[in-house]
């Protein structure tokens, strides 16, 4: 039989070279100069087609990024053997000329008298002295074992709210389909904002009943401010307030919350499915989940919200690089964009947008206190501790994948 040599464990537990290097360079063009001591991976890259070498630098092909969803022979092959499997064909020539796989020998003793099972009844006769007992290799090649365990990204999804819990938070619910007036215009978000267009959100057919006093409130506010504001002017249409959509942010579950009597002070949080149309890729999906959450007091303060990220961050995705920027939305003054740097992209990753509810949110809600808020984007929080590079792994059918994630 054939088991793998100490180089194909390694690449089968860390990757083969040649798929280490397409991944480093999915991003762009990189120049060869900084690819020294990877002569073994551009070999096979471009023996494969994945690569192509123009002008000093080294650019994926269109098979290149096709092979960075798909599992290669080779790579199948290793598994199979590392479970004992037969391989046979030309692949298992490509994998001794590569050094991957060694021949071992198998030989079989036969014994006579020999059991392998000791009974009561053979105790009390004393038979057992008569035979021999099997030995066993504790080092034989055996089947692995997959137990029955939860999807990865859902059983991250119950570690959030876990931890949220642990630190005092309460968990927010309301509906998929939700009213124009909680989704956008109880968050200020102007009536002509350019994402309420249909090309960013989902409209269904139907339409909502909307409290009359805190609509009164929510118009008053849009057309003459609040606390000296001016608001945006205008007039404020009851017709598009009462439409309905598919939630496009989880921010709709805060101001549901905040107008019905929240407790003050008090914090709440939800993990709540959104839906945008998007073009779908390796870092953008139609559906989403986000990480929404409010925390209301007399004394939270900006700095209060940043170290709470900070902290958040820290524990649940166990990343070390984060830096906020000034950020802009239209229901928090002040707003920063928090990233998170992706080692293996090597990239600052935008993923924690938060600011301070504005007056013109709050007070229309019965909110007379300080507000802090927060919608993180809780799918890449998760590739950023597993590693993962495109978000569609998040639901993948790759048995092997799924297998491999820790529970």
């Amino acid at each position: 039989m054939y088991i793998l040599t100490i180089e194909g464990k390694n690449y089968l537990e860390n990757g083969l070279p040649e798929r280490r290097l397409i991944e480093s360079i999915n991003n762009g063009a990189v120049p060869i100069v900084d690819l020294k001591g990877q002569g073994i991976a551009i070999n096979w890259a471009r023996k494969n087609g994945w690569i192509e070498i123009r002008e000093g630098k080294v650019r994926l092909t269109g098979k290149g990024k096709e092979a960075l969803r798909e599992k290669t022979a080779i790579e199948l092959a290793l598994f199979e053997i590392s479970e004992g499997h037969d391989i046979s064909g030309d692949i298992m020539k490509v994998l001794e000329n590569r050094k991957l796989v060694a021949a071992k020998k198998l030989g079989v003793t036969i014994q006579g008298n020999i059991i392998n099972q000791l009974t009561s009844k053979m105790i009390v006769s004393q038979a057992w002295k008569k035979h021999a007992f099997r030995k066993y290799d504790v080092k034989a090649p055996a089947p692995e074992l997959f137990a029955g365990k939860k999807q990865a990204y859902l059983a991250f999804l119950d570690e959030v709210k876990e931890e949220l819990v642990s630190m005092g938070f309460a968990e927010m619910e309301g509906p998929t389909v939700e009213s124009v007036f909680y989704n956008c215009d109880a968050l200020y978000m102007p009536q002509d904002h350019p994402s309420r267009d249909v090309h960013d959100i989902y409209y269904v057919n139907g339409k909502a009943v909307i409290d009359k006093k805190l609509l009164s409130k929510v118009r008053a506010c849009h057309e003459n401010g609040v606390d000296g504001s001016k608001g945006w002017g205008g007039k404020f249409s009851n017709e598009k307030t009462s439409k309905l959509l598919l939630r496009s942010q989880g921010t709709a579950l805060s101001a549901r919350t905040l107008a019905n009597n929240p407790n003050v002070p008090g914090k709440y949080f939800a993990v709540a499915r959104c839906y945008r149309p998007d073009v779908i890729d390796a870092t953008h999906a139609t559906e989403f989940n986000q990480l929404e959450g409010i925390v209301l007091g007399k004394k939270v303060n900006f700095r209060n919200l940043l170290g709470m990220i900070t902290t958040f961050a820290k524990r649940v995705a166990g990343v070390d690089k984060i830096k906020f920027l000034p950020g802009y939305f239209p229901y928090t003054e002040p707003s920063t964009e928090g990233y998170i740097y992706h080692p293996k992209l090597k990239k600052w990753i935008e993923i924690l947008p938060a600011g301070m509810l504005r007056p013109e949110v709050t007070k229309p809600l019965g909110i007379n206190v300080p507000v802090m808020a927060w919608g993180f984007g809780i799918p890449r929080l998760f590739m950023i501790r597993e590693g993962i590079t495109d978000i569609r792994d998040l639901f993948s059918y790759d048995l092997e994948w799924l297998r491999k994630r820790r529970v």
